[in-house]
This record gives C-alpha cells, sequence and structure tokens, in this order.
C-alpha cells in the first residue's frame, strides 16, 4: 500500500512520468451510447448465459455481438 501511496504523491507532485517510460499508443472504441431493453423468457436467458459463458463473454456481449453480426450480413446482402 505505501508504493502507491507515493505513487499517488508523485503524480499530485506532477512526476508522473520518468525518463525510461514508453509511449504506448492506445486505441479507443467509440463508446457505446444507446441501450435496448430486450425481454426473454428465465428459459431463453439461461441459454444465452451458457452460450455466453462456453464462448467467455457476458450474456449482453453476446446479445449484442449476434445482433452486429445480423446487421453485417444484411448490409453485405444489400451490396
Amino acid at each position: 500500500m505505501a508504493d502507491i501511496d507515493k505513487d499517488i504523491e508523485r503524480i499530485e507532485k506532477g512526476d508522473a512520468w520518468d525518463e525510461g517510460d514508453e509511449v504506448v499508443q492506445v486505441e479507443v472504441k467509440k463508446p457505446l451510447d444507446k441501450v435496448i431493453p430486450v425481454r426473454l423468457s428465465a428459459e431463453k436467458w439461461e441459454e444465452l448465459r451458457k452460450e455466453a459463458r462456453e464462448l467467455g463473454v457476458g450474456p449482453t456481449t453476446l446479445a449484442r455481438m449476434w445482433i452486429l453480426e445480423r446487421l453485417r450480413q444484411k448490409t453485405v446482402a444489400r451490396v
């Protein structure tokens, strides 16, 4: 805990960077700003949770992935 306190103190003094620190470029994704409520039966919710768990993602992430995949398919079909 003392190390964290020292780091916070350094940052507050304006000494956040060391000479040897490396600059790293980070790609930031556009924030998601719309929420849509989706109603599912308890049975379908559990199916979604199970599938998501197997894929290593959360159920809402999987639902979003499926929606975006379907929208991409429709876009490709129109071209």
